[in-house]
């Protein structure tokens, strides 16, 4: 308490010293203009007095402020005592502040509940690769241990082996490829380097890293142009990233579930020209979605009927293309026919 009053002291010393020199001045002047001598006895009692019960009053609307502050510095539910203008201007900014802090505070741990659930169903997907790849090592192993790859039927099985053996590496790739964007969406503004680029050019090379695939799961590309050498600005490496995604998946949901089926299906890429707009639509022909979980699948995690059917769907990667799309000014559309196909829309701005 005694720091509190040599604090509230230091506080009004400015007031006290002119609160006194007025009184002295008025004195004054009545002395000086008066024929009779006055005393000063009285008029100087009377104005301490009026100056000390000044001082109390303000001191315990300054020490029960200060008291609240203490307290509410220790816990946010405590109500700040404030009674003058200024105490209630202090205790709206302190509201206003505290009100702001706690908003990004909530913010950033939604945004690590969302990561650490990113990172979990990451760590659950990959164990999926690394067990299959174990497998098939250990069958070409025992094919090569038996020295039966000497048949031509044998050497066929282990090119086969080897060829999903590829696949699952590439899922892992895959895998870490988007962990790696996701965190580095976190700053997003520090890997940003927006360029005018060719819309074709870039799709074709996204296709052509993923050929593999492609073959793979007996899925072929097919790329109609309605519009040629068009500019668009954005960032090559987010937009190359966020067009293998959506491939990924539309080969993914394309494969026949059933192994033994062997007919094709095609991605359709097709890019055409709307007024100020160069429009990105890639189709599929696979499951589709149902109407009732179109609207849902750019939700983060959500994997909804279509989940059942593929173990490895994860709800992420549809919902990075989300967050990319939103941080380069694109929108992104998603349409789908169920047991035909789904098709992902995404709008550029011209770059005329």
């Amino acid at each position: 308490m005694d720091k509190t009053i040599c604090v509230f002291l230091k506080d009004k010393l400015m007031f006290t010293l002119v609160y006194f020199i007025n009184t002295f001045t008025i004195i004054l002047f009545f002395y000086l203009y008066r024929d009779k001598p006055i005393s000063f006895g009285y008029p100087v009692l009377l104005s301490i007095y009026i100056y000390v019960l000044f001082l109390i009053f303000s001191y315990i609307k300054y020490y029960k402020f200060n008291k609240s502050i203490k307290k509410a510095s220790r816990n946010i539910n405590i109500d700040i005592y404030a009674r003058t203008y200024e105490q209630r201007e202090v205790k709206k900014l302190l509201n206003k502040t505290n009100e702001i802090y706690t908003n990004r505070i909530n913010l950033m741990k939604e945004k690590n509940k969302v990561n650490n659930k990113f990172f979990s169903q990451w760590v659950h997907n990959m164990k999926t690769p690394v067990s299959i790849i174990e497998i098939l090592i250990e069958k070409i192993t025992e094919k090569i241990s038996n020295n039966s790859f000497s048949k031509d039927n044998n050497i066929k099985q282990i090119l086969n082996l080897i060829n999903e053996l590829r696949e699952e590496n590439n899922k892992i790739l895959i895998g870490l490829d988007q962990i790696l964007n996701m965190i580095r969406i976190e700053d997003f503004s520090k890997d940003y380097i927006p360029e005018d680029i060719d819309l074709y050019d870039s799709l074709i090379k996204v296709i052509n890293e993923r050929k593999n695939q492609f073959i793979y799961n007996n899925v072929f590309p097919k790329v109609l142009i309605e519009a040629s050498n068009e500019k668009i600005l954005t960032d090559e490496k987010w937009n190359k990233f966020m067009i293998g995604q959506i491939i990924s998946n539309a080969i993914k949901y394309s494969r026949d579930i059933d192994e033994s089926k062997s007919t094709g299906k095609y991605v359709f890429f097709n890019i055409k020209k709307e007024e100020k707009y160069v429009v990105l639509t890639i189709r599929d022909e696979g499951i589709g979605i149902p109407d009732y979980d179109v609207n849902k699948v750019l939700e983060p995690f959500f994997t909804g009927e279509n989940g059942r059917k593929f173990k490895n769907s994860t709800g992420i990667g549809l919902y990075i293309c989300k967050i990319i799309c939103e941080k380069l000014g694109h929108d992104i559309y998603v349409e789908s026919d169920l047991g035909k196909g789904t098709s992902i829309t995404i709008k550029y701005l011209s770059k005329l």
